[in-house]
C-alpha cells in the first residue's frame, strides 16, 4: 500500500478504520488528519455507499495533468543531461515542448519515473575489464571459503582520509534559512586512517602516521601488523601505487614467512574491498556533525568511533 496509493489514499483508508473499527468521534479524526469534518463525513457517507471504491478519487476529479505520458519522457530525457537543477530543466522542457511547470510537478513526474534525490558516488576512473572482475569475484570468493574453513585469517586493508571538510552536504533541517544547520567550513590538515578489517570477527586494527602516504609508510605498517598476527593471514587490498611499489614487491616474501600474504584486487574494483564500507559508514553515517567544528573534536570522534568498532559500531556483512 505504500508504493502503490498515493498519501490521500492511504489517509481515508486510514480514517475509516478509526471510524468504523475503533469507533473514534469525527471531529477527533478531522483533528487527526487535520481536515475540515465535513471532509470526514464526505470520506464515512462514500464509504457506507461505495465500500472501497469510495476512497478512491471519482472519475475526472482534479486537476488535468501538466504534461501528457509522451511529455512526461521529454521531462525525463532532459532530466538525464543535468540530473541536478530542475531550474535548468524547466528551460529545456520549455524549449523542447513549450510547457513550464513548478519545481512540484517536476518532483512528482521524477519519482512517478522511478527516480529519487540521493547523494552521488564518485567512482573510479577506469574499469576492469569482465574477465579481471569475473576472476576476482572467484578469487575472493575462493578466499573466503577457505577461511571460513580455518585455514587462515581474511582481512581487508585499506586507507582513508577525513578533514574539516564535512562529506555528508546536507541533513534534515527545519524549513526556512533561519533553521539551516551550519557547519563552519575549514581547510584543514588531513587525518590518514589506515585499517586491517577483520569482517567475519569484526576485529579492527587500525593506524594513525603522520605526514604523506607513501611506500615507507606501508611497509612500516606491514611489518608492525606482522608481529601481532596470530595466524596465517591474507589482507586483501587494491592496486594503489603505494600498494604495488617495487619497495614493497621486495618486502612481500619476508611478510609471508611471518604468517602474511597479500592479495591484490582487479584494477579499479574498491566496491569488492569490504574495508570501503567501513570507511562509507564513518563518513556519511556515525561521524557527528560537531566534530568538523575543529581539529580536536574530529580525532577525538574518529577515535571513538575505531575504538567503539564492534561493539557500539557494527556492520552486518550478508556474505563475508
Amino acid at each position: 500500500m505504500k508504493e502503490e496509493w498515493p498519501q490521500k489514499i492511504r489517509n481515508r483508508s486510514h480514517a475509516i478504520i478509526l471510524l468504523f473499527k475503533d469507533h473514534r468521534s469525527f471531529e477527533d479524526v478531522a483533528n487527526i488528519f487535520g481536515v475540515h469534518l465535513t471532509t470526514i463525513h464526505n470520506w464515512a457517507g462514500r464509504w457506507a455507499v461505495e465500500g472501497i471504491n469510495g476512497v478512491f478519487d471519482l472519475d475526472g476529479r482534479g486537476a488535468k495533468p501538466a504534461f501528457t505520458e509522451a511529455e512526461e519522457l521529454i521531462v525525463i530525457e532532459c532530466l538525464e543531461t543535468d540530473p541536478r537543477s530542475l531550474r535548468k530543466l524547466d528551460a529545456m522542457v520549455m524549449e523542447r515542448t513549450g510547457k513550464t511547470a513548478g519545481t512540484s510537478t517536476y518532483t512528482k513526474i521524477i519519482k512517478k519515473h522511478g527516480k529519487s534525490w540521493k547523494r552521488q558516488r564518485k567512482t573510479p576512473k577506469g574499469k576492469p575489464t569482465e574477465e579481471q572482475y569475473r576472476q576476482g569475484l572467484e578469487d575472493l570468493a575462493e578466499l573466503k571459503k577457505l577461511a571460513q574453513d580455518g585455514e587462515f585469517e581474511l582481512v581487508y586493508f585499506d586507507a582513508s582520509g577525513f578533514s574539516l571538510q564535512p562529506c555528508i552536504p546536507y541533513a534534515w533541517q527545519d524549513i526556512g534559512r533561519a533553521g539551516t544547520l551550519r557547519i563552519p567550513a575549514s581547510h584543514s590538515p588531513r587525518i590518514n586512517i589506515l585499517g586491517f578489517l577483520n569482517p567475519t570477527t569484526s576485529d579492527l586494527v587500525t593506524y594513525q602516521p603522520t605526514g604523506s602516504m607513501t611506500s615507507a609508510v606501508i611497509i612500516e605498517i606491514m611489518d608492525d601488523y606482522c608481529e601481532i598476527i596470530t595466524k596465517q593471514t591474507v589482507a586483501v587490498l587494491d592496486n594503489a601505487p603505494i600498494h604495488v611499489s617495487q619497495a614493497v614487491r621486495k618486502c612481500i616474501p619476508r611478510w609471508e614467512e611471518k604468517g602474511l600474504t597479500l592479495y591484490l584486487i582487479p584494477p579499479y574494483s574498491p566496491e569488492l574491498n569490504l574495508i570501503e564500507i567501513l570507511w562509507r559508514k564513518i563518513k556519511y553515517e556515525w561521524i557527528a556533525s560537531y566534530a568538523y567544528t575543529s581539529m580536536t573534536a574530529l580525532t577525538t570522534e574518529l577515535s571513538r568511533i575505531l575504538n567503539g568498532y564492534g561493539s557500539e559500531y557494527r556492520i552486518e556483512f550478508s556474505n563475508k
